[in-house]
């Protein structure tokens, strides 16, 4: 029986029996560089790692990315020297739905 859920190691959901994760990437806040450490990402490019990383750094309930609207994103190949600087734009798309009220 095949299984459609989320892969325990880079987060994906997809069928589980055929799944293969991504390229592990490092990313972290340009900014902030000297104060937080790398964080590891799954993802095909360097690009996308930078988006990747974004949606995850901003689960945190404080949104710091949204708010501000932009960030500037490093990402690197895990323990490289070679690093992309992504510049990152961020809104947030509202997104509505209705139901029949049932009198």
């Amino acid at each position: 029986m095949r299984d459609f859920n989320r892969c325990k190691v880079c987060g994906k959901y997809d069928w589980l029996d055929t799944h293969k994760c991504a390229p592990v990437w490092e990313a972290r806040i340009h900014t902030t560089k000297w104060e937080e450490d790398w964080t590891e990402v799954h993802a095909t490019d360097a690009e996308e790692a930078a988006e990747n990383f974004c949606e995850s750094y901003d689960r945190d309930g404080e949104y710091s990315i949204i708010r501000s609207g932009d960030a500037e994103v490093e990402v690197r190949r895990p323990g490289g020297d070679a690093v992309t600087i992504f510049d990152i734009t961020a809104e947030t798309v509202p997104h509505y739905s209705a139901r029949e009220r049932k009198s």
